[in-house]
This record gives C-alpha cells, structure tokens and sequence, in this order.
C-alpha cells in the first residue's frame, strides 16, 4: 500500500514516522515505522462508517459506548472526542495504537511515543496471523472485514475455511517473502500475536491475549479488538454474557465436598532442539491454575522439580492425580498416551483407573489444526465447562457435548470442523459462544431440574448486567 503522510495538526512541527521497539528477546529486533491506513480504503461495518469530513465537529464525542477495562491486565483505553489510544502494556510489547475515527483529524504525532502506530477506525480490511484473532474478529461480528491469514492449513474456523476455499480470503505466503509482502500491501490493518514483517510493521497490531494471566482475562481482549472496529458495544455485551455465565459456573461447584486433583502434562520426545533427551513435564501456567481451581478441582502444582527426565519419575509423582490433561501435540489415542508416559491400562494411576484422561484436540480441522488455540482462548465460559466435565460431570446437565477437552480413556472421537460447518458464509452473523446455559446446572447428582442456589443468583445478576449494558 502507497504511504499515506497525515498532516500534523500542529501546523508547524513535522510528525515523527520511525518506530523502533523490541518485541521479545527471543525475537529479532524490527524497526518500526509508523504510517497511518488510508482513510478512502473504509467501508460500512455494522451500520458504522467514516464521518463526512465536512461536517466534522471537534466537540461533538464520536465515541458512545467506552470500553471500561477491568479483568485485563494488559491492555488499557483511554477516549478522545474523536479518536482513541489503546495500548497493549504487555512489557514485551508495550506499544500504543491511535485509532481515529475515519473522516476526522488525526491528532499530532508528537504528541505520542515514536513506536505508536496510527490507524483509522473502523477498520474493514484486516489480516490475523493468528488463529486466536480470527476468533475474536468473528465474535464481534466482523467476519468480513478479514482479507488474509497466515498458517491458513490450521484454520478451524468453519467461515474462515469457507473464504479461503471460495477465494474471498488469501492465505498468505510463507516461503516467498516477496510475495508475501506484496499481499500484505493491500492489507489495512494485521492483527498478530508475537512479531510483524519488516515491511508491514507500522499497520501491525500486536495483541496478547495469550500472555494475559487468567481467563476472563482473556475474554476481555474482545474489547480490545472491538476498538478497531467501534463495535465497543457489541464486546461489552459478549464479556458480560460470559463472565456471567463462567461465574454461574465457579458458583455451581463451588460447594462440591471433593476437589479431585488435575494436572496438565506434556511428554518431549527427543530431538535435535533438546539433544535427543526426551521430558515429561507439569504446566503451572497461572490461567490453567485458574481455571482448574474455578472448575472445583486440586490444581496440581508438583513438587520443586515440574520437569522430568524419565517417564518413572514422572509416573511417581503423578500417581495420586485424578484427572490427567495431555497437552501433547502427538499421540491422539489412549494407546499413543501410553506409549509417551510408559504407562498400561492396568497402572494404578487414579486418572487411568478412573478414565479420566484428556486431550486438547476436541475440535481440530482436516490438518489438525485445533481450535484450542482459537475458540478456546476466547470462549472462557465453555472452556470451564469443558474443564468441569472432566473433573465434576454429574454437575451438568445429562449428554453435555464436550467442545476442547476429549477423554481418549473412553475413545472420544475427533470433530472436525470444515467449510460445511459454515451457516451463514454471506453473513456477518457472530460467531456463538460453545456454552451451555449456566442455568442448567445440577447440585451434584440430583435431578437435572435442581440448580445451584448461587448459579441461579448469578445468571439473574447477569442478565441485569446486560441490561444496564443496553
């Protein structure tokens, strides 16, 4: 895309464009050069469109709905009458971004770190490098607005598949770096989750949703993303459903007398990028830890040593875990399981007796490409229900579908999701949350019309909640 230069408001003093910043030690440092999106490029997005420049009003508050952060620790909004800043605070990343309201002035860029980047809103031609960002665009409603993706064999999102096998979205090259430059240079705006092409730096939006430490942390990040598209209202309306909805769940198993154990493990197979010396390991990732105490389970935290290196020590220390998550890319059956921990159906690991091993790949594409990594990361009120099938299934209503989280100890199949999953292809329709209504909860094994005192209260709160948000 042809640079666009955007006038300093002050009239006399020359905007600042370079936009150096380092993004991970592990990462290569990019130069970032700051270069604002082409207002003539925005189109309508839910009824929203660029304001006519003629009749521009520097009083009049072009923003109605304000996103309030308040589970989020890495991100923060902050509102001007006709532009916003938001800023990822994440210290790997801490970068600003300046979203005018297309049509408008662009406010003075001396008046910001060099390393922001400016960008008109609403935004209505984006890339997500990421499969996480392809769900959040998706739950906003804003389907359309996405162009290109990258790792496009890992797409589980039925519509996105559905865009890329009808031609109305690019996969992006990632071997001719010539060529793929050439296809980010049509892009407006890219949403990525750890590092920008060179070339495309001052239009990349880096979002770290994934390092937020908790999970309705995570389901906050729909406000951040809705910023860019001034669909601030619809996200306040989708995070107070579902922290609603995830709260009616902490409530309705809050009381259970047992916590069984869980624990989150992984087996490395020896290779070349570990000197051919295979791991078993323990997470204690803060979300995990989160989720599984919300869920009404032990969180096991191990001892001083999480990791290990031979599947005996491993299966010592795990042998009073009632629940077992494998995160384990390889290995899709409980055999493949087996084999990876040295374990047999007969050990006397309370998880195998109680066949209460779990794998991350409930929904995955042809390629197994899964959407653990997506709709997972967002849909933080299904993903405990998933967590609270594993660990307290007589809490939920009878034949509840499992969404992420499949027990390979019963010989859970696979969904797959494909093209055909796609309803509504022409359609700008939201992507719907996988969760049940929290409202259906059962107290412990009683009848399925019994629910939870405090679920019950809690889904009430909820609705007012979202009525005051309307």
């Amino acid at each position: 895309m042809a640079a666009q230069s955007i006038p300093s408001n002050s009239g006399s003093k020359a905007s600042r464009w370079t936009q150096p910043i380092s993004i991970s030690a592990l990462l290569m440092l990019v130069p970032f050069l700051v270069m604002p999106v082409q207002a003539q490029a925005q189109t309508s997005i839910s009824g929203q469109s660029c304001t006519n420049t003629t009749g521009y009003d520097a009083n009049y508050d072009y923003f109605k709905t304000k996103i309030v952060v308040d589970d989020a620790a890495l991100f923060s909004v902050q509102y001007k009458n006709n532009y916003k800043v938001v800023t990822n605070t994440y210290s790997l990343v801490n970068q600003s971004f300046v979203l005018t309201q297309c049509g408008t002035p662009v406010p003075d860029a001396s008046l910001f770190p060099n390393n922001t980047v400016f960008t008109y809103v609403p935004a209505s031609n984006v890339a997500s490098i990421s499969t996480t960002g392809i769900a959040y665009i998706e739950m906003l409603g804003a389907r359309s607005t996405i162009k290109a993706i990258d790792t496009e064999s890992l797409v589980t999102s039925p519509c996105g598949q559905y865009g890329l096998e009808h031609g109305e979205i690019q996969g992006l090259e990632d071997t001719n770096m010539t060529l793929r430059a050439q296809q980010l240079s049509s892009i407006d705006l890219i949403f990525n989750n750890y590092d920008s092409d060179p070339a495309s730096a001052n239009r990349t939006v880096i979002t770290s949703e994934v390092s937020d430490p908790g999970p309705l942390n995570r389901a906050e990040w729909l406000e951040f993303y809705s910023t860019f598209f001034n669909l601030e209202e619809a996200a306040q309306n989708l995070t107070a459903s579902i922290n609603n909805n995830y709260n009616c769940f902490k409530n309705a198993v809050a009381s259970k007398a047992t916590k069984p154990v869980i624990a989150w493990a992984t087996y490395t197979a020896p290779s070349t990028y570990n000197n051919n010396t295979p791991s078993w390991a323990f997470s204690n990732a803060p979300y995990k830890m989160i989720l599984s105490a919300d869920a009404g389970a032990t969180f096991y935290n191990g001892t001083t040593n999480m990791t290990f290196t031979t599947a005996a020590a491993f299966a010592a220390e795990a042998l009073n875990v009632d629940v077992l998550i494998d995160e384990t890319y390889t290995g899709a059956d409980i055999n493949a399981f087996y084999t990876n921990y040295n374990l047999t159906a007969s050990s006397p690991h309370k998880f195998i007796q109680n066949k209460a091993v779990f794998r991350e790949d409930g929904l995955v594409n042809k390629n197994d490409g899964r959407d653990w990594f997506a709709g997972a990361v967002v849909m933080d009120d299904a993903l405990l229900q998933d967590l609270i099938r594993a660990v307290h299934p007589d809490a939920l209503p009878d034949n509840v579908p499992y969404n992420w989280l499949r027990n390979i100890a019963k010989n859970e199949p696979e969904q797959i999701l494909s093209s055909a999953n796609c309803t509504t292809p022409d359609s700008n329709a939201a992507t719907p949350d996988r969760a049940i209504q929290c409202s259906t909860m059962k107290v412990g094994t009683s009848s399925a019309s019994s629910k939870t005192v405090a679920g019950t209260l809690t889904a009430v709160l909820g609705f007012l909640a979202i009525a005051l948000a309307f």
